[in-house]
C-alpha cells in the first residue's frame, strides 16, 4: 500500500488506515489477554473512522460488533489506566529522537446529564446546576521546533466530592499532596517515570494555575525545565519589594510581532510585544515554610507586554522560567513556546466537540471512564490532522504554490477531483489549497461564515470519506484484473 505523505507528516506514525493507527496506539496495551487487546484495537479503529459518533453507531449496525464492544467496556479486568498507559508508552517511544519537547498541560471538565451523573463529581457553578462529571488534568508532548503534537503522556481524572463545595477552610489545612493543586507535580512525576533521562529535553509549559511554590521548587530540585505564567505577586528575598512592582526596571531586549487568533468576540489582530527580562529570588511564605521544607527559589522572568495597546485590551505575559533569557532570541523562543500552550485547548476541543467525549452514555462510571480514555487518543489524531493544515510550519490552506501531489497520492487526488469537481481531470495537478477545500467539501463544508476554514470534524469526515472511496477504487481494480 502506498503511504500518503499527508499522514507521514501529520500523524507522526507512518500509517494511513485506521486499523494500522489503532494497532500502533493500542497494540501494546497490557490487558492480560490478547483477545482483549484485539478488541480494543477494533474499537479504536471504529471510533477513529467515525468521528463524533457513538460506540454503537461506529459499529455500522453489526450486532456482533456492538455486543463485543460493550462487553469489552463492561469487563472488570480492563481499567481506564491500563488503556491509557499503553498509549503513553507509544508517546514516550515517539519522543526519544526529538531534540526539544514541550510538556503542555492544563485542566478541563467533562460534563454529563444522564443517569450515571449521580456517581460523578461536582463541577462547580450554580448550586442548582444538574451537570456532574470528571475533572481531568492532561499533559501532552509536542515537538518544540516542528510545533507538532506527539501524543498524550499523562492524565489524571477525578470526581470532586460535592460535600466539599464551599469548604475553603478545609482545603487550607490539607496536606499539599492531598490538594487538587498537587496535580501539576503528580503529572510531572509520571513524566519522569515514563521518559527517564529524556526529561532533560522536556520543558513544561503551564498557565497561571501552576504558579505554586511547592511545584516550582520540586521542578528546580530535580533540575527540570519549565515556563509558568506568573499569577502571584510574590515578595522578593531580602527586600520589601514585590514581583509586579519591580517589572518596570527589567532589562528591555527589544520588540517583535505576533498574530493573535480570532476567538469568540475577539478579532484576529497583529500585536507588537516589548520583551523585558530580569532574575528574581522568591521567599516562601511563613505558613508554607512551616508546613513543608521550603527554601528560596531563583528564577528568570520574561515580561512580554503589548506596545500601544487599545484601551480595552492589552496583552501581557509575565513568565517564570528556568530557560536562559540573555538575548532577544532566547526570550522570543520562550514566548513562542508559551503561545503553543493553547494547543492543549485545541486538544480539549477535539476531545469534546470533535470526538464527542461528553456525548457518551455509558451507564457506569468505570465504563464511561474507559470510553473517554480511548477517545482521548482518537482526539489526538484529530488534532494532528488539524495541525497539518492550519499551523505555520505546514500551512496549506492558502498555499497556491504547492502541488497537491505533495500531500496526496495519485489515486487520492484524482478520486477527490472526481468526487468534488465531477468533471475531467485537469491538465495541471491542482494546488494544496484546492485539496484542503475539496476534502472539507467532501465532509459537508459550505464556508457559510466566509472564513475559508473548515471545522476539524468536517475535515476529518472528508478525509475518511476520501479514503473509503480510494479503497473502493482499489477493490474495483482488483476485481477487474481477476
Amino acid at each position: 500500500m502506498i503511504k500518503s505523505p499527508l499522514f507521514e507528516v501529520c500523524m507522526d506514525l507512518a500509517v494511513e488506515d485506521t486499523t494500522a493507527w489503532s494497532e500502533a496506539i493500542f497494540g501494546s496495551v497490557a490487558l492480560g489477554d490478547k483477545r482483549l487487546t484485539r478488541r480494543l484495537i477494533q474499537i479504536g479503529k471504529q471510533l477513529s473512522s467515525t468521528p463524533g459518533g457513538s460506540l454503537s453507531g461506529s459499529c455500522g449496525g453489526q450486532d456482533a460488533l456492538i455486543e463485543g464492544s460493550y462487553r469489552f467496556l463492561r469487563n472488570k479486568r480492563v481499567t481506564a489506566n491500563q488503556i491509557a498507559e499503553g498509549g503513553y508508552q507509544v508517546t514516550s517511544w515517539l519522543s526519544q529522537s526529538i531534540p526539544t519537547l514541550l510538556a503542555i498541560e492544563d485542566t478541563t471538565t467533562l460534563s454529563y446529564t444522564h443517569q450515571v451523573k449521580e456517581s460523578l463529581g461536582d463541577l462547580g457553578g450554580p448550586k442548582e446546576k444538574s451537570n456532574r462529571g470528571f475533572h481531568v488534568h492532561t499533559t501532552m508532548l509536542m515537538d518544540a521546533e516542528q510545533e507538532k503534537t506527539i501524543g498524550l503522556i499523562a492524565q489524571e481524572r477525578w470526581c470532586r466530592d460535592i460535600k466539599e463545595r464551599g469548604k475553603k477552610n478545609h482545603r487550607r489545612v490539607r496536606l499539599y499532596t492531598e490538594k487538587e493543586s498537587y496535580k501539576w507535580e503528580k503529572n510531572t512525576r509520571e513524566l519522569e517515570n515514563r521518559l527517564g533521562s529524556k526529561m532533560s529535553d522536556v520543558i513544561s509549559v503551564c498557565d497561571r494555575e501552576a504558579d505554586i511554590f511547592e511545584y516550582i521548587q520540586y521542578k528546580l530540585d530535580h533540575a527540570q525545565r519549565f515556563i509558568v505564567r506568573a499569577s502571584h505577586n510574590r515578595k522578593l528575598e531580602g527586600s520589601n519589594c514585590y514581583l509586579f512592582q519591580m517589572l518596570p526596571s527589567a532589562v528591555n531586549l527589544g520588540i517583535y510581532t505576533i498574530e493573535v487568533a480570532q476567538k469568540a468576540n475577539r478579532k484576529k489582530r497583529q500585536v507588537t510585544l516589548e520583551l523585558k527580562t530580569t532574575s528574581v529570588t522568591f521567599s516562601p511564605s511563613e505558613r508554607r515554610a512551616k508546613a513543608r521544607e521550603l527554601k528560596p527559589i531563583t528564577l528568570n522572568v520574561v515580561i512580554a507586554k503589548e506596545k500601544n495597546p487599545s484601551e480595552s485590551d492589552c496583552l501581557e505575559w509575565i513568565l517564570l522560567t528556568t530557560e536562559a533569557t540573555t538575548t532577544l532570541e532566547c526570550t522570543r523562543k520562550i514566548t513562542r513556546y508559551y503561545e503553543m500552550r493553547w494547543r492543549i485547548e485545541d486538544f480539549h476541543k477535539a476531545w469534546k466537540s470533535g470526538v464527542g467525549a461528553e456525548e457518551q452514555r455509558m451507564q457506569s462510571i468505570e465504563n464511561l471512564e474507559k470510553m473517554i480514555v480511548i477517545l482521548s487518543f482518537v482526539a489526538i489524531r484529530l488534532l494532528q490532522l488539524k495541525e497539518y493544515f492550519e499551523y505555520p510550519t505546514t500551512l496549506v490552506i492558502n498555499d497556491s504554490s504547492t502541488s497537491c501531489d505533495e500531500l496526496l497520492t495519485d489515486a487520492e487526488w484524482k478520486v477527490l477531483w472526481n468526487s468534488v469537481e465531477r468533471k475531467s481531470l485537469p491538465e495541471k495537478i491542482p494546488t494544496a489549497a484546492w485539496a484542503y477545500k475539496a476534502i472539507a467539501k467532501l465532509g459537508g463544508w459550505t464556508d457559510s461564515k466566509r472564513t475559508g476554514k473548515a471545522a476539524w470534524s468536517t475535515i476529518w469526515k472528508g478525509w475518511f470519506r476520501l479514503q473509503e472511496r480510494v479503497e473502493g477504487l482499489r477493490i474495483a481494480n482488483e476485481l477487474m484484473e481477476m
